[in-house]
């Protein structure tokens, strides 16, 4: 197991030595599309929340954690260099670009 940490630590180390992320590792969990007319980006989970930002339809947002809320309404994305939650009901998964 202590070899597996060292090799382990040796690619992370490798990964930042070598500069920034593949399209394919910063969304490892998926995109999606969005599907309304204008979608608000929020700071947390929840519909009182303060919008950090806001998408339209077409956009494709990064999905940042494996699993959304957990009764499924709300998921993690990535919108360029905005971070936030959306309501899912407003998006469908899609194939990430590249």
């Amino acid at each position: 197991m202590k070899l597996f940490y060292s090799i382990a630590a040796a690619a992370l180390g490798l990964m930042i030595f070598t500069g920034s992320a593949t399209e394919a590792e910063a969304s490892p969990y998926g995109c999606f599309v969005v599907t309304t007319d204008s979608l608000n980006i929020r700071a947390r989970p929840r519909a009182a929340s303060d919008v950090v930002g806001m998408a339209k339809k077409g956009d494709i947002l990064e999905k940042r954690k494996l699993i959304c809320t957990p009764r499924g309404f709300w998921c993690a994305i990535r919108k360029g260099s905005i971070e936030g939650y959306a309501d899912k009901n407003f998006m469908r998964r899609v194939k990430c670009p590249g």
